[in-house]
C-alpha cells in the first residue's frame, strides 16, 4: 500500500512547494506600506467625531495594524478596562483617507464602564431574589445602562418590570436588589431614614412609647381594656419595624390588628348604652359628659405632666431643626404655596420630580402660602424651611387643640388637668413625633379635627373647620353628618343649617385656587379626586391583592359610607366622649378600606381615638369610680 501511495504524494508534495515559493516571492516584490503606524494612526484620529471621544477618554488604547492585501491600515481604540474594541477605523495607504468608521455607542459614555452589558445583566440574574422572581418565565427580557458608575440592570415579564439590581461597575458588587413592588415604589425599599430620620432609631422610638404609657398604664391591673388600648396604639411599631427593613409583604398584614382593634373598642364606647349618672360637659348646653368622680387615672401630678410636657415639645422642636427630612408631601406643599403666590393654580403646575404633588385639597397649598412668603421656594427639593415652618406650627397647634379639648370635656380644674394629659399624650405619642419629623400635611388636617371637636357646640364654627380640614384632605367629610347632629339628632334644625352652610361656606372659600392661571374644574377633578381614587398601591391588603379582595374592598367601602351617614342618627343624644368614638372609628373604619395607607395617616384619628377610650375607660359598667390624683 505504501509502495502505491508514493508516487501519488512527491507531485503533490512539489505543487504544495511551488505555491509557497510564488506567495513568497510575491510578497518580497511588493512594495513596503508608503504610511508607518503613526501617521496611520494620526489619519485615523483626524476624523472630527473620533478626535471628540479620544479627547474625553486619553485612556483609551490604541492598536494599528497594516493588512497587505487590501493595502489598508486599521486604527482601533479599546476600553481599557475590559478590552472592549469601541472604535475602529480602516484608511487607506495610498490616499491617507478614512474609508470605514465604525464606532460602539460605549465610547460615547461619560465614564468607560469596567464591566461589559452582558457581565453586569450576569451578575444580576445570579442574585437569589431576582432568580426566584424570573423563574418559571420562559424568556425574561433583560437590559442594562451604565450611568455614574453604576449599572441598572431591569428584567421584564409581560406585565412589566419585575426586578432590577444596581451593580457597582468599578468592583461588580451588587449594591441592591429590588424586586415586586419596591421597583415602582422608592418607599417599598427601606432605605434607612427616607421618613422621619433619627426618630426611627430604636434609642429615640422605645423611649417615646415608654413615656407615653407612663402617665396612663395602669400596673396593678395590667389587662384593664384602656391598657390593652394604649398598647394597640403602640403596636403599629412591629409593623413599622418591617417596613423600615423594606418586607412590605410581612409590614402590611401587621397593621391590621390594631387597626381592627381599634374599630371595635372605639365602636364599643361609640353605641354602648349610656349611663344615667354623667353630667354636662363643660360649655356644651344639653351634651352628656363624665362626671368629675368618673375621670380616669393619671399616674402623674399637673405639674410632672407640664414638665414632661414643656421637654417633650422642645425635644420635637430639636429634632425637627437638626435631624428631620421633608418628604414629597410637604414638598408638594411648599411648591404649591409658590404657584399660589406667582398667580398660578398648584393643579398641573408641579415639578418634575414631584409630579403627583397637586391631589391635595385646595386649602392644602393655601396653607403653605404665608410660610412661603417667609421662606421662599428656591425651586429646587433642597431644605425647605417653609415645609418645618408649617410642621412645627400646627403641631403646637395640635398640643394646644388637645389641651383644650380637655377643658372642654370635663368642668372646672380637673379639665385643666385632663387637658394637660391630652396634650402629653399627643407630644408624648411616637407617630405624632414621626408626622412632624416628616414634615408632612398630615398634622394641619389633625389639627383641624381636634379644634373642630373643641368648639363642637358652636356649630358654625365647628362646620367651618370642618370644611377646612376637607379642603386638605377629602377624608374629614366623613364626619360631617355626625357633627352635624350634635348633641341631639332629632332638635335643633336651626344647628343643622348653620353647620351645613358654615361647611359649605369654607370649602367654597378655597375654591378659587382651583380656578388660578389656567386652573379649571375638569384639571382639578382629573389631578386630585379622580387620581386619589384610582391609584394602586402594595401599602395595603386591597393593593397587594387586587383581583382576590377587589369586591370585599368595595362592600366594605359602601358599609363605611353607610355608618357615616347613620351616625346622624346614632345615638341621638350625642356626648363629647361618644361623639369623639365614633368620628374616631369613622376615621379607622375609612383607613382599613382604603387602597392606600400609610403610618403617616396614624394622627387622622390618633387624637380623638385617644379622647374616647381614655374617658370611656372611665364609665365601663362595673368599673370602681376613682378620682384622678390631680384633684
Amino acid at each position: 500500500m505504501k509502495s502505491l501511495l508514493r508516487p501519488a504524494l512527491l507531485p503533490l508534495a512539489m505543487a504544495i512547494v511551488f505555491c509557497l515559493s510564488f506567495m513568497a516571492g510575491k510578497a518580497f516584490a511588493a512594495e513596503p506600506p508608503r504610511l508607518d503606524e503613526a501617521r496611520a494612526r494620526e489619519a485615523a484620529a483626524a476624523a472630527p467625531e473620533v478626535r471628540s471621544i479620544l479627547t474625553e477618554h486619553p485612556e483609551l488604547d490604541a492598536f494599528v495594524n497594516y493588512i497587505a492585501p487590501q493595502d489598508v491600515w486599521e486604527v482601533s481604540w479599546r476600553n481599557p478596562f475590559n478590552s472592549r474594541r469601541l472604535i475602529l477605523v480602516r484608511v487607506s495607504d495610498d490616499t491617507s483617507r478614512v474609508i470605514q468608521r465604525t464606532i460602539d455607542p460605549e465610547a460615547y459614555m461619560d465614564i468607560l464602564p469596567s464591566l461589559s452589558e452582558e457581565t453586569a445583566i450576569a451578575i444580576a440574574r445570579e442574585q437569589e431574589d431576582v432568580a426566584r422572581e424570573i423563574a418559571g418565565i420562559d424568556d425574561p427580557r433583560s437590559t442594562a445602562s451604565l450611568e455614574h458608575g453604576e449599572w441598572t440592570v431591569s428584567f421584564f415579564d409581560d406585565s412589566g418590570e419585575i426586578a432590577r439590581v444596581l451593580v457597582d461597575d468599578g468592583s461588580g458588587a451588587v449594591n441592591e436588589v429590588m424586586t415586586g413592588p419596591q421597583v415602582a415604589w422608592q418607599m417599598a425599599r427601606g432605605y434607612e431614614g427616607a421618613f422621619g430620620r433619627v426618630v426611627n432609631e430604636p434609642y429615640v422610638w422605645l423611649p417615646l412609647c415608654l413615656i407615653f404609657l407612663l402617665p396612663f398604664f395602669d400596673i396593678r391591673r395590667p389587662l384593664r381594656l384602656l391598657n390593652l388600648d394604649l398598647l394597640a396604639l403602640l403596636s403599629f411599631t412591629v409593623s413599622h419595624y418591617f417596613f423600615n427593613q423594606g418586607e412590605i409583604f410581612t409590614s402590611v398584614p401587621l397593621a391590621y390588628p390594631p387597626l381592627a382593634w381599634l374599630l371595635l373598642r372605639l365602636g364599643w364606647v361609640w353605641l354602648r348604652p349610656a349611663r344615667a349618672a354623667a353630667l354636662p360637659a363643660a360649655g356644651v348646653p344639653g351634651a352628656a359628659g363624665p362626671a368629675p368622680a368618673q375621670l380616669p387615672r393619671i399616674n402623674f401630678s399637673p405639674r410632672v405632666l407640664l414638665a414632661g410636657l414643656a421637654l417633650l415639645v422642645v425635644f420635637r422642636l430639636v429634632i425637627n431643626l437638626a435631624d428631620s427630612n421633608v418628604v414629597d408631601v410637604g414638598y408638594s406643599g411648599v411648591v404649591g404655596g409658590h404657584r399660589i403666590l406667582a398667580g398660578d393654580t398648584p393643579y398641573g403646575n408641579m415639578p418634575e420630580d414631584n409630579e403627583n404633588g397637586d391631589t391635595y385639597g385646595p386649602f392644602n397649598y393655601m396653607v403653605y402660602v404665608p410660610f412661603v412668603k417667609i421662606f421662599p421656594w428656591s425651586g429646587e427639593w433642597d431644605d425647605l424651611y417653609a415645609a418645618h415652618a408649617v410642621a412645627i406650627f400646627f403641631d403646637l397647634a395640635a398640643i394646644a387643640g388637645m389641651y383644650f379639648a380637655g377643658r372642654r370635656l370635663v368642668r372646672g380644674g380637673l379639665g385643666g388637668n385632663l387637658g394637660l394629659a391630652l396634650a402629653f399624650a399627643w407630644a408624648a405619642y411616637p407617630y405624632t413625633t414621626f408626622v412632624m419629623n416628616c414634615n408632612v400635611n398630615d398634622t394641619i388636617v389633625a389639627a383641624f379635627i381636634i379644634w373642630a371637636f373643641v368648639f363642637i357646640a358652636s356649630t358654625p364654627l365647628a362646620g367651618a373647620l370642618l370644611g377646612l380640614a376637607a379642603s386638605v384632605k377629602f377624608f374629614p367629610v366623613l364626619l360631617a353628618p355626625l357633627w352635624a347632629s350634635f348633641p341631639n339628632a332629632w332638635r335643633g334644625w336651626k344647628r343643622r343649617l348653620l353647620f351645613l352652610a358654615a361647611f359649605l361656606a369654607a370649602c367654597a372659600v378655597t375654591a378659587p385656587v382651583i380656578f388660578l392661571g389656567e386652573g379649571s374644574l375638569a384639571l382639578f377633578l382629573e389631578r386630585s379626586l379622580k387620581w386619589q381614587l384610582g391609584r394602586d398601591s402594595p401599602f395595603s391588603i386591597w393593593g397587594q391583592y387586587p383581583e382576590t379582595l377587589a369586591r370585599p374592598q368595595h362592600i366594605a367601602q359602601y358599609f363605611l359610607i353607610a355608618f357615616a351617614l347613620v351616625s346622624y342618627f346614632l345615638p341621638p343624644r350625642k356626648s363629647l366622649t361618644r361623639t369623639a368614638a365614633a368620628a374616631a372609628a369613622l376615621l379607622v373604619g375609612f383607613q382599613l378600606v382604603q387602597t392606600h395607607w400609610f403610618y403617616l395617616y396614624i394622627p387622622w384619628f390618633f387624637p380623638l381615638a385617644f379622647i374616647a377610650l381614655f374617658m370611656g375607660s372611665a364609665a365601663v359598667p362595673g368599673m370602681r369610680k376613682e378620682v384622678a390624683p390631680a384633684a
